[in-house]
């Protein structure tokens, strides 16, 4: 029989230095919620109405706390959250909000500089902090590119608007926070395993899609070294903006169309609620066995981990379909 627990480990270090922890194994719900488009993921805790503190009637758990979230059965836990408190809803119940390393990030300026001659990559190492680990997969050169937000986490956030870039933090295999910087398409890091309705999905709201219903229209720019841009725009539907990066119009028409090629397959749509583990993490890919519907291998976009009185439970949502398995 698989017994769901919880651990979550808050830490502080005081002024003179020593470290308070306080450890919660009981509580009304956690909910952790991220997917590929937010750079944040948050969590939400929800504590048990008798919960009891140590030498105080009130909860001690302040802002910028540090938050370790471990979930697993049977006494094998994993770290499935890491990050800091960013409010305290005082009352019963108590309410505890936290958000990840983004929460670092958005309290660190930087300082208004023009590069030139440089590199997505170079800019982002230089302007996040050394604590804080960074692994980038493939690289963007730029001929120039001013800094005009406050925050790094500002910062980052121009650079997805005018560059291919995608950015978010994940727990590595190590289970600390890192954050990633994606410059090519994301087709899955990891595959995360198989799940079945006669398995291991407890529900679902998952539609079959056909290609030849699927609406798009791409917006295609490329950012030239000049300075100047080429826009492409083909299909219908709702328009999507995707950036490129000194594409000639030709290469920018290529990709525009390879990205509409993409967006219209014929497979699953939406959603399947599961137990906590295997373990699913966004971008990883999942290999889905629905009745009537051939089995493939999607990526996954979000995950929403939920603990609670209905037990330890992942809902994960898809992206696309990959291959036909």
């Amino acid at each position: 029989m698989l017994i769901p627990q919880i651990e979550i480990r808050i830490y502080r270090v005081t002024d003179d230095s020593q470290v308070k922890q306080w450890v919660i194994r009981h509580v009304s719900e956690v909910k952790i919620s991220g997917d590929s488009d937010t750079f944040s993921d948050t969590c939400r805790i929800e504590l048990a109405k008798n919960i009891k503190w140590a030498q105080s009637e009130e909860c001690p758990i302040r802002r910028d706390d540090k938050v370790e979230v471990y979930m697993g059965y049977n006494g094998k836990l994993a770290k499935r959250f890491s990050g800091w408190v960013s409010e305290v809803k005082a009352g019963v119940p108590t309410v505890i909000t936290c958000m990840d390393d983004v929460f670092l990030l958005r309290s660190v300026t930087i300082k208004k500089k023009l590069y030139t001659n440089t590199s997505i990559n170079k800019i982002i190492e230089e302007i996040v902090p050394a604590t804080v680990r960074v692994k980038i997969s493939g690289e963007i050169k730029i001929s120039s590119w001013r800094t005009t937000a406050e925050t790094v986490a500002g910062e980052i956030a121009l650079m997805e608007e005018s560059f291919p870039i995608k950015a978010f933090f994940e727990l590595d295999d190590d289970g600390e926070p890192t954050l990633y910087v994606f410059t090519s398409w994301i087709d899955g890091r990891d595959n995360a395993g198989e799940f079945s309705e006669r398995k291991n999905i407890i529900s679902h709201n998952l539609e079959y899609r056909r290609s030849e219903d699927v609406k798009v229209r791409i917006k295609g720019v490329s950012h030239l070294l000049n300075g100047k841009t080429l826009t492409y725009i083909e299909g219908d539907g709702e328009e999507v903006t995707k950036n490129y990066y000194n594409l000639t119009m030709e290469e920018l028409k290529a990709m525009v169309k390879q990205e509409i090629k993409r967006e219209k397959w014929s497979g699953l749509n939406g959603s399947f609620e599961t137990f906590g583990m295997p373990k699913v993490k966004k971008t990883d890919t999942v290999d889905l066995e629905i009745e009537g519907v051939k089995k493939a291998r999607y990526v996954v976009k979000g995950v929403t981990v939920k603990f609670g009185q209905g037990g330890y439970r992942q809902e994960i949502e898809l992206q696309r379909k990959v291959v036909e398995l």
